[in-house]
């Protein structure tokens, strides 16, 4: 899958893939990577790779568009989980209600590494709900 973050812009908080592992190549622009805490810069045609159940994100770090390629083995529905973490990261601002939305909905594939999984999935749960009723919900 291909995603696009415009100049100063983020991939979302921290978060990990709890069974696969995850290979971003950047296609275009300048991403800032931090893999465990470990930061590092990627440029055109070089790659990270993150080993499930590592804490991650990625950042526009250029003058331009951030273009990365990101893959996950096994795939379950990442692409779908990114996608709408991508747009709501180039809506304006962080919407908490949606990203809990997309988090809940793809738990299997995507979660928070700042907050334990046990106390996670409950919160996830209600705010989800709660972004589902007020028409904030990105994944219907």
């Amino acid at each position: 899958m291909d995603g696009e973050l415009p100049i100063g812009v983020d991939s979302g908080p921290a978060r990990l893939h709890p069974w696969a592992e995850a290979r971003s190549k950047v296609l275009d622009g300048r991403a800032v990577v931090d893999v465990d805490g470990e930061e590092s810069v990627l440029l055109p045609s070089e790659s990270v790779v993150v080993a499930a159940g590592d804490s991650h994100t990625i950042r526009n770090g250029g003058k331009g568009a951030l273009v990365v390629r990101t893959t996950l083995r096994p795939p379950g529905e990442f692409e779908d989980a990114i996608k709408a973490l991508y747009r709501l990261g180039t809506s304006g601002g962080p919407n908490l209600l949606g990203v809990a939305a997309v988090l809940y909905r793809h738990r299997e594939d995507v979660r928070l590494t700042s907050v334990s999984w046990g106390l996670q999935r409950p919160l996830l749960r209600v705010l989800a709900g709660t972004a589902n009723a007020l028409g904030h919900d990105p994944t219907r």
